[in-house]
């Protein structure tokens, strides 16, 4: 790590993510037991979030490219603030509404819930921004490792956050959701005193002129390029999945007759789990994987063992078995993400950078709209274990596109990391 920038960005990233981790195991549970809401109301409150991060992504990401990183992720990480406080009085304002007779087809509180998860959304371009950050600051020759340290921060909020989360959570529903609030104040301070620019003046799309964009057409006649776009969609559909079902799914599968408080214990520290596998896999293997294997088959290396994950995990229902099947799991997810996202990169120039990572979160935030959607249908009508069927299925599809690119000349790879 020889760029003291990086250190102050994922520190941002980390103390964010933290926030965030919070309130992964609780949310679902918290929609259906407090809030009244059915098993596909709850997961599209995650469909909420990314369908409006899907809107907002590409145009915080040009406004990125035109005054710089740090403003915009002010103004995300103040919009998440107020998200957070927001869930806290759900239950008040939600009360007030339905004394009102304001009735959407849902309860008051509910309502809240979904508010508060789509202005989250709107204002929600934390990672992508800081992708953004990093690649101005990385070099064609450092750039996927850079992300790999810029994903084990990202993963070491969620280590301590859903275990934090689900400690919180026996203190009652409301009290993960104060945590997060305070958690994502401190990165907001954090942002302000601590992080500087990376994007010189020089760099940036020029106020009164056009900013400088790749149309979409250019970008869809890329094949290459729409490859790794349409990748990150797949895989994305089919981890959504879980953060949306999991606490559900540990509830009626793996802690049948376990209270909401306890399942979400044991749920944030399988969660926790998850973020010591990827932080371990970003600082320690990912590195060495890309060196031999290169980013193209690291990326389908990765799509393989997901794809094994998803076809054992319905065969069981021990939580021990399910912890060890979340390490290769998480293994997976921890090259794919900065393999894809440096392979995008380098289609961009300095002042296309954030357009072309904030297209990538949109295909991203897209794929989180349909996930969970297509989770809570295939969960509550089919089977707990059908997520993982139909996961399995649209992995396959993921690591054949990753396959057919293994020849493609216009899908050079830059040098492996060196150092």
């Amino acid at each position: 790590m020889t760029d003291r920038r990086i250190l102050p960005i994922m520190l941002v990233i980390f103390t964010n993510l933290l926030g965030a981790g919070l309130i992964f195991p609780i949310l679902p549970l918290y929609a259906v037991g407090t809030m009244g809401a059915t098993v596909p109301q709850a997961t599209l409150l995650s469909a909420a979030f990314f369908a409006a991060q899907f809107v907002a992504s590409p145009i915080l990401g040009r406004l990125s490219d035109r005054y710089g990183r740090r403003p915009l992720l002010l103004v995300s990480q103040a919009g998440t603030v107020l998200s957070f406080i927001l869930f806290i009085y759900a239950p008040e304002i939600g009360a007030r509404l339905d004394a009102l007779g304001f009735h959407p087809g849902m309860s008051g509180g509910l309502f809240m819930l979904f508010f508060a998860r789509t202005l989250d959304g709107f204002t929600g371009g934390n990672v992508s921004i800081g992708y953004a950050y990093i690649s101005d600051i990385s070099t064609a020759q450092n750039r996927t490792q850079n992300f790999g340290y810029f994903l084990a921060a990202l993963n070491a909020g969620f280590i301590f956050g859903p275990v934090f989360g689900g400690a919180l959570a026996a203190s009652g529903f409301r009290a993960p959701f104060i945590g997060a609030a305070i958690i994502t104040t401190l990165t907001l301070l954090l942002t302000v005193f601590v992080l500087k620019e990376s994007l010189g003046d020089h760099e940036r799309t020029q106020p009164g002129l056009p900013a400088e964009r790749m149309p979409l057409r250019q970008i869809a006649a890329n094949r290459p390029l729409a490859l790794l776009y349409l990748q990150a969609f797949l895989g994305i559909s089919a981890f959504s999945a879980i953060p949306a079902t999991f606490a559900l799914y540990a509830e009626v599968v793996i802690f049948p007759g376990l209270a909401h408080e306890a399942v979400a214990g044991r749920v944030g520290l399988m969660l926790a789990l998850v973020g010591i596998a990827a932080v371990i896999t970003q600082l320690f293997l990912l590195k060495p994987l890309v060196a031999r294997l290169g980013e193209r088959r690291t990326v389908l290396t990765g799509f393989m063992a997901w794809l094994g994950v998803y076809l054992l995990m319905p065969q069981f229902h021990n939580p021990w078995v399910i912890a060890a099947l979340l390490a290769p799991f998480s293994f997976s997810r921890s090259v794919i993400d900065p393999s894809l996202q440096s392979m995008v990169a380098r289609h961009a120039t300095p002042r296309t950078r954030g357009q072309m990572l904030g297209l990538l979160q949109a295909s991203q935030s897209l794929a989180f709209i349909f996930g969970p959607i297509w989770a809570g249908v295939a969960f509550e009508r089919i089977a707990p274990q059908a997520i993982y069927w139909v996961g399995s299925v649209i992995l396959a599809l993921a690591a054949l596109l990753a396959f057919s690119m293994r020849r493609d000349p216009l899908a050079e790879e830059a040098p492996a990391p060196t150092g």
